[in-house]
């Protein structure tokens, strides 16, 4: 029988306080735990301490028992005005600095030694753990130390070996030797979560890979370890070419010269062997100089933009452009321009394709479109072309280089080519300096295509007429949910689905989609945890007016929704026209759990598939 952690005395500890779970609270209560981070840290009395989550302040009072000296942030007002009380003393005697503020977004620098010595241990929300590690490891002055008690999962995938590595895994053992000290029971917690933990351990590597490299070297080499690790499952030789502007003949001749074998994946290869092939690459053609190191998006905000600086201009700008599902989709009814109008509830994705623009020097008078990533058909125009041309109809925009590196599944109802045009709407006029009232830019994206408005205001949306009509909805609570995309390879034409539909192929719940549509709507319009959310979702499953019509000319659907539907055991949904099922979860890390059983399954033939298989995705709704 386990041994019970000495405890801290969780109810009288959170008398007044409700935990919430936007913040991912899970207070420590284990004092055996707590104990074993503050050894973990090391520090010598009177060293600084970087603390970020104090809460209820149970691993702050271990932190100044042991003599250091204590800079905490704390994001939650209600839990402020409480560590001021319990830590008057030490605050008033300099032993603890209180600051209120988001540790992502917090100037670190003031309050840390610029030479010397400070460690980081804290007990962090789980749901920041990544891009709190790129803000700590990538610190002009960094810690010698890090000490978090983060999900036992991410700290396997962070400490593990090379063969099982993930992109974050080499990009923290790039800089720090990463250790478990130990694994912390979920009972350790109140309330209680639904995952154990573990206390990981990085200490700050002497000599790091890394060294040698310029800054823009090595924004290089991350966008090179990011195209390994995007089709994780795939050899090098395959991956590798599907993900840069590179001909295949080049990337199979720098593997040879690194002497990487080319049938590797990305896990297997370590910092030393990604350096040595982006030498012998050369770099990699349109990778932009290295942009500000922390960013974030925030509810409401258009999709994440960066930009570098210089003599008063902007000399290239990224953009992010996210996929979407739609949650609800009713056909209202046909117009007299031979569209439908539809009320859709439409929210987008954590994942992305990711666009940069740069102005054409010389004598260059058109638009030069280069294309990396997976395969993009080559019939029609391109709708990043249709958004510059549409969009010089109102403002004057010189000719640009883009770089589309396409990342979401093609043709799969995930509206990526209209965000991509909408993110380049943005991105333009960023780059050339130039304003467009909002109202006109709506208009210029409803000549570009129907979907290409809804991504516009940067959250989920209602999406009514066409696409024409779009009212922003206030965003999810966080964390925000998990999402998995079951992408079919084998595209469907969205004209031929609402032509079965217009010829009369509808579902025997024919109408039930606009009021679960409109439910949905007046909720989200007020604010929408992402419980409640999920609490929807047999509903929502129903809540698409194309469904029959897309099962009808697509025989391999149906089969394909009902064998997930075995696998998971929940509801699934279509988005949009399809052909993409996708499914949503309490977290990003429950909905690549799911992925992980759907891949295995594939392996082991258990699942009805189209002809050319499909492609899985695990991300989250964007908030």
């Amino acid at each position: 029988m386990s041994p019970v952690p000495r405890r801290s005395g969780a109810r009288p500890l959170l008398a007044g306080h409700a935990p919430k779970q936007r913040l991912s609270q899970s207070f420590l209560v284990d004092l055996e735990a707590r104990d074993a981070i503050v050894t973990a840290g090391g520090a010598a009395p009177g060293e600084i301490v970087l603390e970020i989550g104090p809460g209820l302040g149970v691993l702050t009072e271990g932190l100044l028992a042991a003599g250091a000296r204590v800079v905490a942030i704390e994001l939650d007002d209600d839990l402020l005005p409480r560590l001021q009380e319990k830590f008057a003393k030490e605050i008033a005697s300099g032993d603890l600095t209180l600051i209120h503020g988001d540790a992502l977004n917090v100037d670190l620098e003031p309050l840390l030694p610029s030479d010397g010595v400070w460690r980081v241990v804290a007990n962090i929300p789980y749901h920041i753990t990544s891009p709190l590690l790129h803000r700590l490891l990538l610190l002009e002055h960094p810690a010698e130390r890090i000490v978090l008690l983060v999900q036992r999962e991410v700290a396997e995938r962070v400490a593990a070996p090379v063969g099982d590595w993930s992109y974050l895994t080499a990009f923290v053992q790039s800089r720090s030797e990463a250790t478990i000290v130990r694994l912390v029971r979920r009972e350790s917690f109140e309330p209680v979560p639904t995952v154990d933990s573990a206390v990981l351990s990085l200490e700050r590597l002497t000599h790091s890979p890394l060294a040698g490299l310029s800054d823009d070297d090595e924004e290089q080499l991350w966008r090179l370890v990011q195209a390994g690790f995007r089709e994780r499952r795939k050899k090098l030789r395959n991956a590798l070419p599907r993900a840069l502007p590179i001909p295949v003949d080049q990337i199979m001749q720098a593997l040879e010269r690194a002497d990487t074998d080319p049938d590797l994946r990305a896990q297997a290869l370590s910092v030393e062997g990604w350096v040595r092939l982006l030498r012998e690459l050369g770099g990699i053609p349109g990778a932009p100089t290295r942009p500000p190191r922390v960013m974030r998006t925030l509810p409401g905000e258009a999709p994440a933009r960066r930009g570098r600086v210089g003599a008063g201009r902007v000399h290239w700008v990224e953009v992010d452009a996210p996929g979407k599902v739609n949650l609800t989709l009713a056909v209202v009814g046909q117009r007299e321009d031979g569209y439908h109008d539809l009320h859709s509830i439409v929210a987008p994705l954590r994942a992305s394709d990711h666009i940069t623009l740069r102005l054409l020097g010389g004598e260059g008078t058109e638009d030069e479109l280069h294309c990396a990533g997976l395969p993009i058909s080559a019939d029609g125009e391109n709708l990043v072309l249709a958004a510059l041309r549409e969009l010089r109809r109102e403002v004057p925009i010189p000719p640009l280089d883009i770089v589309l590196e396409k990342r979401l599944p093609v043709a799969a109802g995930l509206g990526g080519g209209s965000s991509d045009a909408a993110a380049v709407l943005r991105g333009a006029l960023e780059l050339c300096g130039v304003e467009l009232a909002e109202e006109r830019l709506m208009q210029v994206a409803t000549r570009i295509g129907s979907d290409v408005p809804l991504f516009l205001p940067g959250g989920p949306v209602l999406m009514e007429g066409r696409g024409e009509r779009v009212t922003p909805l206030a965003p999810w609570s966080e964390p925000a949910p998990g999402v998995l995309l079951i992408s079919a390879r084998e595209g469907i034409k969205t004209p031929d689905v609402f032509a079965a539909f217009a010829a009369g192929v509808r579902g025997d719940a024919y109408g039930a989609a606009l009021v679960s549509s409109q439910h949905l709507a007046s909720e989200a319009l007020a604010g929408l945890t992402t419980v409640a959310l999920l609490q929807r979702s047999a509903a929502l499953a129903s809540a698409n007016d194309l469904l029959a019509a897309a099962r009808a000319i697509t025989p391999w659907l149906r089969p394909l929704d009902h064998s997930l539907r075995r696998l998971l055991g929940r509801p699934l949904s279509l988005s949009g026209s399809g052909p993409t099922l996708f499914l949503l979860y309490p977290s990003l890390y429950e909905a690549a759990e799911a992925g992980v059983l759907v891949e295995a399954a594939v392996s082991r033939g258990e699942l009805s598939l189209p002809d050319g298989g499909v492609l899985v995705t695990a991300t989250e709704l964007a908030t």
